[in-house]
């Protein structure tokens, strides 16, 4: 052990000499600008060390570096181009610095192409690959989530491998498919969530009708465009990227135990007349826990929730190239554990990506790009009925009684019983994609291209519902079952998307002024998608699930859907001498969804852009920039059923002839032959200004959004008798709204720093229902309101005896304010307002909209600091003027069986608790429950996103072990929330009675090693 120890410090010592003494020598000199002014603050460091110093107010510097002819200066300014100079024995030196246009010059991806973020005229915003890096994040949108404006995602949960999100870009626009169109390396329709992250180079976010009007039919929702990575060249460079995180939920109800159940659920019975299910001498056996087969006291949520839940992420890459050869090669592995006892909940995903590029004959570019993902994720048959149960079940039940079966007393199933045998839900898929491109440049400024994109998957889930037996804890009779008969469902998905594009390009200047930019292309593509599915019951085995050992009940069913589209487009730019700006786009689109006459539209938009920071009449030292620029256009949604335009006729069980069951057919659905497209009018106008040497960099937008001929079902003549009216186009949505992104870089000395933050506001109102009469439930779709706002009556407060006149002969509180007839009010319950003041209140004349699921603001902050070796981001997003509902048994106690009391309801109304938050409890009575402003909650909140700490060894200590980087890392996700939601759920909730799988908080240790 001594030796072995003497051993390490022998090592360690002849390190520490290597980087401690090496020999110096005094380097110095002096830095200026192109107009010989000195640059104070300029960086000046030793390349591959941590060894630097910056230049002070004269521009000058002198420090000690490695006495080596090979030893590397590196001079870095924000504003500047970095200087790299080589020694070569010199120790003196006057530098002078270019300033940079890297804001400037910055390319952004488009649609079909690319375009420097200065000559833009649409709305585009743009996130690197630094937003995506080291975050324990799952799949790519939760990761954009409060990273750029206008860009909302909502209703992700933290199921493994099921946890996506649903992206809306500057709003709902329908109540259709409001997604966006994603289009992967120029294929359009792929799928986000399922890329791996460390693959992707950009994410674009094109949002208004300039940049995305080129997409014609799909882009009325907007479009993300994602590029991944490609070779950069030179010598061949291995990363691998690790971390391993552990995942907990960001909130959890607390239910109350056994001996509180009891004496609440007593008194919610005593008010309301009827006797109490409990005595004194139950509720004290529950106290000592003498019998724990009816009077347990069992914390549910704790023995469905696991303590933690693993996560775990490995990347491998390689890339490199020759001078006309690019290669980038990718292995990914995540696996996420869940946080559900029984391991039904866990996921794994492998990536797999080759993306070759050469030039041949200084004309011809090929580019290859093969990806290959395998994944799979395991949930219960059920859905999420265990983490439901674990809320509607009574703490008197135990998880397994004292011979060993599982607890039961009636009521809710056991849920932890659920999710160890009540089966499984199996999800396989493989999904492979094939990108080829190819370039030929006819002369200088025009080329020739062709693509073709191919996503073909083949999925399969197997569905095993498990029988499982609840016995009597004292006789061992058999009581209860569910699942019974067993059963095993087994379906098979299967899809191929094919496309071509071709293109031709054209980019020239023409009299050093005139910069024109053309693209003329044709694209076609198909979908086809086969599915099949089949189910037996009365499986032969417990433990294995698979069709075959199904014994009865033998059926099966499958669907085939396909679908084409062909398409001309075009854009056009023109810029004279970088300062006006115009740009037009078009596309003529023909959708197979659509009947022939109606089959064909045109899409278009123009744009137009004024850099009058380029007009001689402009001077001015602070501002370095400044672009206005306005669009508008028209686009298309087509994402309708693949034959609503025509009759579609299915087969149906008929009455047994001969004593079996024969199939016939009848009409499904009526088509409708006039149907077309959605449409999407949009107008935008921008701004944007850079200042103080392109430190600060401004974006502002206003835009307004109208989506036209939404479809609907409009009611006809009785006479018409069909299964359902047809599909018509009639409803309109307008989004209006403003967007702010504001960014700040700037470095003092040795420290740098970066920071930026978006905010957009967006209204939402539906503006034509084609005449038909609104839809008025607890959520409702009227002309003048919100999509599907929240409408219910507007409480006023908790009544209190006061509001009463109290009879003493017969004990009787009769309300002095408005109510609803026929509610029994007393002491406790709710006071609703009488809006039209008719003396009473009553659902008809009393609701109103109280609120909308749509946020109106949201908002991020990312801030990324280094200082020498060390690294720290910090990204905060949040959401404002929103409103989420929980219902039933989340959000309150008693009202059913299953409503079980949460430790927020000790504080009711009672005659000695009059200043309460909760109204008094009232057993299987609802009418206080009743949808009202003092139930909808305020789903604002402000999250701590992600926090991320790294530190980066020497370079000259590394590169002894060929390691060009290493670099270690914790990182945060979800850390903490500022919210006045409702006590233990997160204001992400759906709106939901409690059936949903949690978000999630993660904790991860990262590595990230990079060899030469």
């Amino acid at each position: 052990m001594t030796k072995n120890i003497k051993k390490v410090l022998i090592v360690l010592c002849t390190l520490f000499s290597w980087v401690g003494f090496a020999q110096e020598r005094e380097v110095s000199g002096r830095v200026l600008d192109e107009d010989a002014l000195p640059i104070p603050g300029v960086t000046v460091s030793e390349d591959g060390t941590s060894n630097g110093t910056v230049t002070d107010m004269e521009g000058e510097f002198e420090f000690s570096v490695t006495d080596d002819e090979n030893t590397t200066l590196i001079f870095s300014f924000l504003g500047f181009q970095t200087q790299e100079i080589i020694l070569n024995g010199q120790t003196e030196f006057e530098i002078v610095l270019e300033e940079s246009s890297e804001g400037l010059n910055e390319v952004v991806v488009v649609g079909y192409g690319t375009q420097k973020k200065a000559n833009l005229t649409g709305a585009v915003s743009q996130v690197d690959s630094e937003t995506l890096e080291d975050r324990p994040i799952t799949n790519v949108s939760s990761g954009l989530q409060g990273s750029m404006a206008g860009v909302t995602v909502t209703g992700a949960s933290g199921a493994p491998g099921n946890n996506s999100g649903d992206i809306r870009i500057r709003g709902i626009g329908t109540w259709g498919n409001a997604s966006p169109l994603i289009v992967i390396d120029g294929v359009p329709g792929g799928n986000l969530d399922i890329l791996n992250p460390s693959d992707i180079e950009s994410i674009s976010v094109l949002k208004d009708a300039a940049s995305s009007s080129i997409y014609g039919v799909r882009g009325a929702n907007g479009v993300i465009v994602v590029t991944t990575k490609s070779g950069k060249g030179g010598e061949p460079t291995l990363s691998y990227n690790t971390y391993y995180g552990m995942q907990r939920p960001t909130a959890i109800p607390e239910k109350l135990g056994s001996p509180e159940y009891m004496e609440l659920l007593n008194e919610s019975q005593i008010n309301v007349g009827r006797n109490p299910t409990y005595s004194e001498e139950e509720i004290q056996i529950a106290r000592d826990g003498s019998d724990p087969n009816y009077y347990a006291n069992t914390n549910w949520v704790n023995e469905v929730y696991k303590d933690y839940a693993p996560q775990e992420s490995h990347n491998l890459s390689v890339n490199g190239g020759e001078e006309n050869l690019n290669y980038y090669l990718s292995y990914g592995l995540l696996k996420e554990g869940g946080l559900v006892v029984g391991d039904k909940f866990e996921a794994k995903r492998h990536n797999m990506r080759a993306k070759v590029s050469t030039t041949l004959l200084d004309r011809i570019e090929l580019n290859t790009n093969l990806g290959y993902i395998d994944r799979n994720y395991t949930g219960s048959s059920q859905g999420f009925a265990p983490l439901y149960q674990a809320l509607t079940v009574r703490p008197l039940v135990p998880v397994r009684n004292t011979n060993g079966g599982w607890g039961y007393i009636g009521g809710s199933s056991n849920p932890v019983a659920t999710a160890y045998e009540a089966g499984t839900n199996d999800f396989t898929s493989e999904e492979f994609t094939a990108n080829v491109d190819a370039a030929i440049r006819i002369f200088e400024g025009f080329k020739i291209r062709g693509r073709y994109g191919l996503v073909k998957y083949n999925s399969r889930r197997n569905v095993f519902d498990r029988t499982v037996n609840y016995y009597d804890a004292d006789t061992g009779n058999l009581v209860w079952q569910i699942n019974n008969p067993s059963q095993i469902t087994t379906s098979s998905y299967k899809g191929t998307y094919q496309t071509f594009v071709g293109t031709a390009e054209f980019d020239r200047t023409f009299a050093e002024d005139h910069s024109v930019q053309a693209l003329l292309g044709v694209s076609q593509e198909e979908t086809i998608n086969d599915d099949l599915s089949a189910s037996r019951t009365d499986v032969a085995s417990t433990s294995v699930g698979h069709i075959n050992l199904g014994t009865d009940n033998q059926r099966n069913s499958g669907s085939n859907a396909q679908n084409a589209l062909q398409s001309v487009f075009g854009r056009l730019n023109y810029a004279f001498k970088d300062k006006y700006l115009a740009e037009a786009n078009f596309r003529y689109d023909g959708s197979s969804r659509f009947a022939k006459d109606v089959r064909w539209n045109l899409f278009s938009s123009a744009s137009l852009g004024w850099v009058f920071t380029e007009e001689e009449f402009i001077e001015n030292d602070i501002l370095d920039f400044g672009k206005i620029r306005a669009s508008y256009g028209t686009q298309g949604n087509d994402r309708i059923a693949d034959w609503a335009f025509m009759d579609v006729l299915g087969p149906v069980n008929t009455m047994p002839i001969g004593n079996a069951v024969t199939i016939g057919y009848r009409q499904t659905a009526v088509g409708n032959e006039l149907l077309t497209w959605e449409s999407a009018e949009k107008l935008n106008v921008g701004l944007d200004l850079s200042f103080l040497d392109n430190r600060l960099n401004i974006t502002a937008d206003y835009f307004e959004n109208n989506t036209n001929n939404i479809l609907l079902r409009l009611p006809i003549p009785d006479v018409f008798g069909g299964p359902a009216y047809p599909y018509q186009n009639a409803g309109s949505v307008e989004n209006t709204g403003w967007e702010l992104e504001l960014g700040w870089r700037d470095q003092i000395k040795e420290f740098n720093y970066d920071l930026n933050f978006n905010i957009s506001d967006v209204r939402n109102e539906v503006t034509d229902l084609g005449g038909t009469e609104p839809t008025i439930d607890d959520r409702i779709r009227r002309v003048g309101d919100p999509l599907d706002a929240f409408y219910g009556l507007v409480a006023d407060r908790i009544a209190q005896e006061s509001d009463f006149t109290y009879d003493a002969g017969s004990d009787t509180y009769t309300p002095n304010f408005p109510y609803i007839q026929g509610d029994p009010v007393q002491p406790g319950d709710l006071i609703y307002k009488d809006l039209n003041g008719d003396g009473e209140v009553d659902l008809v004349n009393d609701r109103k909209v109280i609120g909308s699921h749509i946020p109106r603001y949201t908002y991020g902050f990312r801030g990324d600091f280094d200082y020498k070796n060390f690294d720290l981001s910090v990204f905060i997003q949040g959401v404002g003027k929103v409103n989420g509902l929980l219902t039933g048994t989340a959000r309150h106690a008693l009202i059913s069986e299953s409503a079980i009391p949460q430790a927020v309801h000790l504080d009711r109304w009672t005659p000695e608790n009059t200043n309460a938050s909760y109204p008094r409890l009232t057993y299987q009575q609802s009418y206080n429950q009743r949808l009202s402003t003092y139930w909808l909650e305020d789903a604002s909140y402000i999250r701590l996103k992600n926090v991320q700490v790294g530190y980066t060894l020497p370079e000259n200590f590394t590169s002894r072990f060929r390691v060009d980087r290493l670099r270690a890392y914790v990182s945060g996700e979800n850390l903490l929330t500022f919210t006045d939601y409702f006590d233990g759920y997160d204001p992400e909730s759906p709106v939901s009675s409690g059936s949903f799988y949690p978000q999630i908080r993660t904790f991860t240790v990262g590595l990230n090693i990079n060899l030469k």
